[in-house]
Protein backbone atom coordinates (compact mmCIF):
# COMPACT_ATOMS: atom_id res chain seq x y z
CA UNK A 1 0.00 0.00 0.00
CA UNK A 2 1.43 3.38 -1.01
CA UNK A 3 1.60 6.29 1.37
CA UNK A 4 -1.10 8.90 0.78
CA UNK A 5 0.16 11.76 2.95
CA UNK A 6 3.25 13.15 4.58
CA UNK A 7 3.49 14.32 8.16
CA UNK A 8 5.54 17.43 8.73
CA UNK A 9 5.87 18.46 12.36
CA UNK A 10 5.73 22.23 12.62
CA UNK A 11 8.16 22.06 15.53
CA UNK A 12 10.86 21.49 12.92
CA UNK A 13 11.09 25.30 12.87
CA UNK A 14 12.18 25.20 16.53
CA UNK A 15 15.19 23.05 15.62
CA UNK A 16 18.29 25.25 15.39
CA UNK A 17 20.06 22.70 13.17
CA UNK A 18 17.20 22.76 10.65
CA UNK A 19 16.98 26.55 10.70
CA UNK A 20 20.72 26.69 10.06
CA UNK A 21 20.29 24.86 6.73
CA UNK A 22 20.22 26.72 3.44
CA UNK A 23 16.92 27.10 1.62
CA UNK A 24 18.06 24.55 -0.96
CA UNK A 25 18.73 21.95 1.72
CA UNK A 26 15.41 22.65 3.44
CA UNK A 27 13.65 22.35 0.08
CA UNK A 28 15.30 19.01 -0.66
CA UNK A 29 14.41 17.76 2.82
CA UNK A 30 10.73 18.53 2.23
CA UNK A 31 10.91 16.97 -1.25
CA UNK A 32 12.25 13.78 0.22
CA UNK A 33 9.80 13.63 3.15
CA UNK A 34 6.82 14.18 0.86
CA UNK A 35 8.10 12.17 -2.11
CA UNK A 36 5.44 9.84 -3.55
CA UNK A 37 7.89 6.90 -3.49
CA UNK A 38 9.08 7.39 0.11
CA UNK A 39 8.56 4.06 1.86
CA UNK A 40 7.41 3.34 5.40
CA UNK A 41 11.02 3.32 6.64
CA UNK A 42 11.71 6.78 5.22
CA UNK A 43 13.79 5.50 2.31
CA UNK A 44 13.46 6.76 -1.26
CA UNK A 45 15.30 6.40 -4.54
CA UNK A 46 18.00 9.05 -4.89
CA UNK A 47 18.23 10.36 -8.45
CA UNK A 48 19.47 13.98 -8.50
CA UNK A 49 18.12 14.63 -12.00
CA UNK A 50 14.62 13.45 -11.10
CA UNK A 51 14.64 15.37 -7.82
CA UNK A 52 15.81 18.50 -9.65
CA UNK A 53 13.00 18.13 -12.19
CA UNK A 54 10.49 18.56 -9.34
CA UNK A 55 11.43 22.28 -9.14
CA UNK A 56 11.86 24.78 -11.92
CA UNK A 57 14.98 26.39 -10.46
CA UNK A 58 16.87 23.32 -9.22
CA UNK A 59 19.59 21.53 -11.18
CA UNK A 60 21.07 18.10 -10.42
CA UNK A 61 24.14 19.94 -9.10
CA UNK A 62 21.92 21.94 -6.73
CA UNK A 63 20.43 18.65 -5.49
CA UNK A 64 23.90 17.26 -4.85
CA UNK A 65 24.97 20.39 -2.93
CA UNK A 66 21.78 20.26 -0.82
CA UNK A 67 22.11 16.50 -0.27
CA UNK A 68 25.69 16.91 0.91
CA UNK A 69 24.58 19.60 3.35
CA UNK A 70 21.75 17.42 4.68
CA UNK A 71 24.13 14.49 4.95
CA UNK A 72 26.75 16.60 6.75
CA UNK A 73 24.11 17.61 9.32
CA UNK A 74 22.78 14.01 9.61
CA UNK A 75 19.29 14.77 8.31
CA UNK A 76 19.64 12.19 5.54
CA UNK A 77 21.82 9.23 4.67
CA UNK A 78 22.64 8.75 1.00
CA UNK A 79 24.04 5.60 -0.55
CA UNK A 80 25.02 6.35 -4.14
CA UNK A 81 25.94 2.71 -4.77
CA UNK A 82 22.27 1.73 -4.39
CA UNK A 83 20.72 5.09 -5.40
CA UNK A 84 18.87 5.37 -2.08
CA UNK A 85 18.41 8.10 0.49
CA UNK A 86 17.02 7.80 4.00
CA UNK A 87 15.25 10.57 5.89
CA UNK A 88 16.89 9.59 9.16
CA UNK A 89 14.26 10.70 11.67
CA UNK A 90 11.25 9.60 9.61
CA UNK A 91 10.35 6.58 11.75
CA UNK A 92 10.59 8.59 14.95
CA UNK A 93 8.55 11.57 13.75
CA UNK A 94 5.96 10.20 11.32
CA UNK A 95 3.96 8.40 14.02
CA UNK A 96 3.49 5.22 12.03
CA UNK A 97 5.10 3.07 14.74
CA UNK A 98 2.12 3.97 16.95
CA UNK A 99 -0.07 2.01 14.54
CA UNK A 100 0.70 -1.73 14.58
CA UNK A 101 -0.33 -2.38 10.98
CA UNK A 102 1.85 0.46 9.70
CA UNK A 103 4.70 -0.82 11.87
CA UNK A 104 4.42 -4.14 10.02
CA UNK A 105 4.43 -2.22 6.73
CA UNK A 106 7.65 -0.50 7.84
CA UNK A 107 9.19 -3.88 8.66
CA UNK A 108 8.27 -5.13 5.19
CA UNK A 109 9.70 -1.98 3.59
CA UNK A 110 12.93 -2.61 5.50
CA UNK A 111 13.37 -5.82 3.49
CA UNK A 112 13.36 -3.80 0.26
CA UNK A 113 16.22 -1.49 1.26
CA UNK A 114 19.30 -2.52 -0.71
CA UNK A 115 21.87 -0.41 1.16
CA UNK A 116 23.38 -2.11 4.20
CA UNK A 117 24.46 1.31 5.49
CA UNK A 118 20.89 2.63 5.34
CA UNK A 119 19.48 -0.61 6.80
CA UNK A 120 21.83 -0.30 9.80
CA UNK A 121 20.78 3.31 10.41
CA UNK A 122 17.08 2.34 10.23
CA UNK A 123 17.66 -0.32 12.89
CA UNK A 124 19.53 2.15 15.09
CA UNK A 125 16.73 4.71 14.76
CA UNK A 126 14.15 2.05 15.64
CA UNK A 127 16.18 1.06 18.69
CA UNK A 128 16.31 4.71 19.77
CA UNK A 129 12.55 4.96 19.37
CA UNK A 130 12.01 1.78 21.36
CA UNK A 131 14.09 3.20 24.23
CA UNK A 132 12.19 6.50 24.23
CA UNK A 133 8.72 4.98 23.71
CA UNK A 134 8.82 1.41 25.09
CA UNK A 135 5.04 1.06 25.30
CA UNK A 136 4.27 1.29 21.58
CA UNK A 137 2.24 -1.62 20.24
CA UNK A 138 4.72 -1.95 17.36
CA UNK A 139 7.19 -3.73 19.64
CA UNK A 140 4.78 -6.68 19.96
CA UNK A 141 4.90 -7.41 16.22
CA UNK A 142 7.26 -10.26 15.26
CA UNK A 143 8.19 -8.53 11.98
CA UNK A 144 9.34 -5.44 13.86
CA UNK A 145 11.25 -7.53 16.41
CA UNK A 146 13.10 -9.23 13.54
CA UNK A 147 14.20 -5.83 12.21
CA UNK A 148 15.34 -4.75 15.68
CA UNK A 149 17.74 -7.75 15.81
CA UNK A 150 19.63 -6.67 12.69
CA UNK A 151 22.92 -4.75 12.61
CA UNK A 152 22.58 -1.21 13.93
CA UNK A 153 24.89 1.74 13.28
CA UNK A 154 24.45 5.32 14.50
CA UNK A 155 24.21 7.81 11.65
CA UNK A 156 27.35 9.64 12.80
CA UNK A 157 29.37 6.50 11.96
CA UNK A 158 28.12 6.44 8.36
CA UNK A 159 29.41 9.82 7.22
CA UNK A 160 30.23 9.78 3.53
CA UNK A 161 31.02 12.49 1.06
CA UNK A 162 28.87 12.29 -2.03
CA UNK A 163 30.61 11.45 -5.29
CA UNK A 164 31.07 14.51 -7.50
CA UNK A 165 32.86 12.65 -10.32
CA UNK A 166 29.88 12.94 -12.60
CA UNK A 167 30.06 16.17 -14.70
CA UNK A 168 26.27 16.55 -14.76
CA UNK A 169 26.28 16.92 -10.96
CA UNK A 170 28.96 19.57 -10.76
CA UNK A 171 27.50 22.89 -9.62
CA UNK A 172 30.29 24.73 -11.44
CA UNK A 173 32.16 24.25 -14.72
CA UNK A 174 35.23 22.04 -14.72
CA UNK A 175 38.62 23.44 -15.82
CA UNK A 176 38.22 21.92 -19.32
CA UNK A 177 34.71 23.21 -19.90
CA UNK A 178 34.16 25.97 -22.41
CA UNK A 179 31.25 28.25 -21.51
CA UNK A 180 28.45 28.51 -24.05
CA UNK A 181 28.34 32.03 -25.41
Amino acid sequence: MARERATINVDIWSDDDFRDLTGGAQSLYFKLTSHPKLDYCGCVEFHPGRLAAMSREMSPGDVMVAAQELSDKYFIVVDQMTDEALVRSFLRHDGLMKQPRLAVSAAKAFGSIASSKIRAVVVHELQRLRKSEPDLAAWDKPQVLTVLKQNAVPVRETKTDLDWDFPEFLPFPTGNATPDV
